[in-house]
């Protein structure tokens, strides 16, 4: 029969095996900075974006890419994901390159995304974990949305986007708080929206949906 010392020795060695065995495990699991995007994309669609309407999730699931794409450009070395900041250059990327009605669908899912990603973002299997900060809270991403869209408002208009032009466009599309889509309509409404000749037949089949929808479809 063993003496205790020697069963003691025989069950640190065990557990220590065990520990390798895992760091082994989840090294293998461990994803590429290059595969990080598709790894996202692929968890959000498990988790959330199956359970909505498919206009819905296919412009959360846009606006997640363009997001990501922001995100991934400040390199690896970046371990901070800032939502605050990422999603004001994203916005401002993607600007009127979709109909006002996309910001819509985008504000009615944004906190449930935003939920998603501060779960799930520091827990991507990357050799170094991500760190998601500076979430916004509902009020702020409604600001956010009409702020950008008064830029693209004014941009469009072909017209200098001054501070003060900016700022009072922006609180004409906020009342309470909340962005009354009957007033960004009546804007944008007149001058259209051309989907471009290029598109691909699933982006214009996404964009169609998108204008199709009215300011019923909306909360004000």
């Amino acid at each position: 029969m063993s003496r205790p010392g020697n069963y003691g020795k025989s069950s640190r060695i065990k557990k220590i095996r065990q520990l390798h065995r895992r760091k082994q495990s989840q090294a293998s699991r461990t994803i590429t900075w290059e595969q990080t995007e598709d790894f996202l994309l692929a968890r959000y669609q498990l988790v959330q974006g199956s359970k909505l309407p498919q206009l819905v999730d296919a412009t959360v699931q846009r606006f997640f890419s363009e997001w990501l794409t922001t995100a991934l450009a400040q390199g690896e070395q970046q371990v901070q994901w800032d939502i605050a900041a990422i999603s004001a250059t994203t916005l401002k990327r993607i600007g009127n390159q979709v109909p006002w009605q996309f910001y819509g669908v985008l504000l009615g899912q944004v906190m449930r995304w935003q939920k998603f990603l501060l779960r799930e973002g520091p827990v991507v299997p990357l050799a170094t974990s991500r760190q998601i900060i500076t979430p916004l809270t509902a009020n702020a991403w409604k600001a956010l949305v009409a702020d950008q869209l008064a830029v693209n408002l004014l941009t469009v208009m072909a017209t200098p986007v001054t501070v003060e032009q900016r700022e009072r466009l922006t609180q004409s599309f906020l009342t309470a708080g909340e962005v009354q889509w009957s007033a960004v309509d009546a804007l944008f409404g007149p001058m259209g929206f051309q989907v471009a000749a290029s598109a691909d037949e699933p982006v214009r089949q996404w964009l169609n949906g998108l204008l199709a929808l009215t300011v019923g479809d909306f909360h004000d």
